[in-house]
């Protein structure tokens, strides 16, 4: 048997430009769904593996994904991975830029137009354990906010324990 040469290490960085892409179900380009107009993605390859890495990653437990799929409809799972693009801070938050989504805000993002409907699914992925609502003074104000269960997605690898904590239950 011979040698097995693998290549040398060589890093990459990539830009991809989102207006050359379109979603194949709305027909609309990439970059109308999502922001900065560009995704850079640094490639490390090595031999025959490719280790990708990028700045703005969303880590999705396939498993907890799968049950989703049996208890909400195609439409509820796009709208709670759409609230996944949004996580900061340790407490696993829905975020509108540098504050927090509120209702009206989150009601915008997922596109609904009657607030009774909004309502009833903030009311129905908080029955079943996706998402929890915090009330209290926010900023200077009386405001609702809310936390996404880091067992379905988060964007980071250290959370409070406390939410750990409140999402136990859903285990």
């Amino acid at each position: 048997m011979g040698n097995i040469i693998s290549k040398p290490r060589v890093s990459k960085k990539i830009s991809i430009d989102y207006t050359k892409y379109v979603n194949s179900e709305t027909g609309e380009l990439l970059s109308s769904e999502l922001e900065g107009g560009k995704m850079k993605i640094s490639m490390t390859e090595e031999g025959k593996m490719i280790i990708m890495s990028s700045d703005n990653f969303i880590i999705l437990d396939a498993n907890t994904v799968k049950y989703l799929d049996s208890i909400l409809s195609a439409s509820e799972v796009g709208h709670v991975v759409k609230m996944t693009a949004d996580l900061k801070t340790p407490l696993n938050l829905i975020y509108n830029g540098a504050y927090p989504h509120s209702n009206k805000s989150l009601q915008s993002l997922l596109g609904y137009t009657s607030e009774s409907t909004f309502l009833k699914l903030i009311r129905k992925l908080m029955k079943v354990g996706i998402l929890y609502q915090i009330k209290g003074n926010i900023s200077g104000s009386v405001r609702v906010v809310y936390m996404l269960n880091p067992f379905l997605a988060r964007k980071r690898r250290s959370l409070d324990k406390e939410v750990f904590e409140v999402f136990k239950p859903f285990i």
